[in-house]
């Protein structure tokens, strides 16, 4: 008899499990599928006037070098000075754009400057300040002003005979343009 009741107890609690299975549940819901969002557009060109440029060697020209009475447009000389402008347009980029510029140390044909005549100074600076381009303004370009300069002064009664000794010699100077997307607050 008590093996019958074990067997009793076993199948009653079967039977209250199986009626108690159909009643207890956890309320849950789910879907399932994709989620899609379009990456926003980086269109960035740069120029130097009407030509674009994919590398920075770019030449100045005479309209780049409009200097003093005594010096002919077109080249360098002491006193003179010359500025390129590359135009970067953020065109259709759907981000906001920070630029920076940086010019090197110039070179002459190829060669360290000699340091007698070390009295050339290059910048590059963005408009507007500060270099950058909002995605949402109207005008989406900015303007980077190369510029060289040799040192001397109309009137310098000093002569340096390494200056003279430059004439009719290449002289360039190493630029870098980045163009980054703005992150942050």
């Amino acid at each position: 008899m008590k093996g019958n009741k074990k067997i009793l107890v076993i199948a009653v609690l079967l039977l209250l499990i199986a009626a108690s299975y159909g009643t207890y549940a956890i309320y849950r819901s789910s879907v399932a599928g994709n989620t899609t969002v379009t990456a926003a557009k980086w269109d960035i060109g740069f120029k130097d006037g009407d030509t674009a440029i994919t590398n920075l060697n770019v030449t100045f020209t005479e309209d780049d070098c409009k200097n003093n009475a005594h010096v002919k447009d077109g080249v360098i000389a002491p006193g003179a000075t010359c500025t390129k402008n590359i135009t970067v347009n953020a065109k259709d980029t759907e981000v906001d754009v920070a630029l920076t510029a940086t010019a090197g140390s110039p070179t002459v044909d190829g060669s360290a400057v000699p340091s007698a005549a070390n009295a050339f100074t290059a910048s590059a600076t963005t408009t507007p300040a500060g270099g950058v381009i909002t995605y949402d303004a109207t005008e989406r370009t900015a303007t980077v002003a190369v510029k060289l300069t040799w040192a001397g002064e109309e009137g310098e009664t000093t002569y340096d005979p390494a200056d003279t000794g430059l004439q009719g010699k290449t002289i360039t100077v190493p630029v870098t343009l980045v163009a980054k997307q703005l992150v942050g607050n």
